[in-house]
């Protein structure tokens, strides 16, 4: 018995199935398998860096699912809960982490899944650990500021060298190198009149060398005798350092002081030495005194009955 279908029956079936395959293709277009197992698990970031739904899960490269949904966590926190669905015949450690990642140069982000497999499998529901890794720009900055200084560095290098090689520079440099290769022979020049000097006196250069030896042989052969004069020097030494030095040296410093105090007196004329030097009067009398000797000196040469009379028989007139 064959069932005719009305017409409205038809039309509806036919919409329906147009329907499921709008969906269906839809979500395969996006990436989900709808006669597949998947298994949802959730991840909380703190900021998603532009992350967006129907963005990819990847592990190892290889897309493992999409991102269902992201939202606002309603606490006030500003959290943000991505929800992510993946095949449920990928092993997922419960330890694993869900790390947001450029995924080209335009600046598009994936969750790369950073997987751990030491742990127990994470169960349809759990939440995974969540990172953020540094954007592409932010690791190209530094390059890029590296680069810059790179180029200003060899713009710097190359004004250096515009100035190096203008003409007067090239000038410069080729007196420079003529002046250079005029040094060089003369250098040449000189080693060689001293090569010739050096040939010249080879005789005297070895009676030299060979004084020099004789020098060090007698010094090696007269050893002991050399140790045993440095040894007096340090006996003498010795001898000085123990001897009462100090205290001769105070004495005759005291003897100095005194001498210059009696020089000092005798320049003031105090004492009968300063007198003498310093008073002419004194001076005069002794004079006087020694003139006067020499006249009686004399007349008792002259007249020496007046000054000494001598009597045989003790008679005799006195002069008068």
């Amino acid at each position: 018995m064959v069932v005719k279908l009305s017409k409205e029956v038809k039309v509806g079936l036919l919409v329906t199935g147009a329907i499921a395959a709008l969906l269906w293709g839809m979500n395969y277009l996006k990436g989900v398998d709808v006669f597949s197992g998947q298994n949802k698990y959730y991840a909380v970031y703190s900021q998603v860096d532009g992350l967006t739904s129907s963005s990819a899960v990847i592990l190892n490269g290889v897309k493992i699912g999409q991102i269902q949904k992201v939202e606002f966590i309603k606490d006030n926190s500003g959290r943000i809960l991505t929800t992510l669905i993946v095949n449920n015949d990928v092993f997922l450690g419960k330890n694993s982490i869900a790390r947001i990642s450029s995924s080209d140069l335009l600046g598009g982000k994936v969750i790369n899944i950073v997987l751990d497999t030491l742990s127990q499998p994470a169960e349809d529901g759990d939440t995974l650990k969540a990172e953020v890794q540094s954007a592409l720009s932010d690791q190209i900055m530094p390059l890029k500021d590296k680069a810059e200084n790179l180029m200003l560095s060899m713009d710097s290098l190359a004004m250096s060298l515009k100035s190096v090689f203008n003409p007067q520079t090239q000038k410069n440099l080729n007196a420079s190198f003529a002046n250079l290769d005029k040094t060089l022979a003369n250098i040449e020049n000189a080693t060689a009149n001293l090569d010739k000097l050096v040939s010249a006196d080879d005789s005297k250069l070895r009676k030299m060398i060979s004084n020099l030896e004789s020098i060090t042989s007698n010094i090696k052969n007269n050893n002991a005798a050399l140790s045993n004069a440095l040894q007096n020097i340090s006996t003498i030494t010795d001898s000085l350092a123990k001897s009462n030095l100090a205290s001769t040296i105070n004495n005759a410093n005291i003897t100095l002081r005194e001498t210059a105090s009696i020089m000092d007196k005798i320049n003031k004329g105090e004492g009968t030495m300063g007198m003498l030097i310093n008073n002419d009067s004194l001076y005069n009398a002794l004079e006087k005194s020694a003139v006067d000797l020499d006249n009686l000196l004399v007349d008792l040469k002259q007249n020496p009955k007046r000054y000494v009379h001598i009597s045989v028989f003790g008679g005799g007139k006195k002069s008068k």
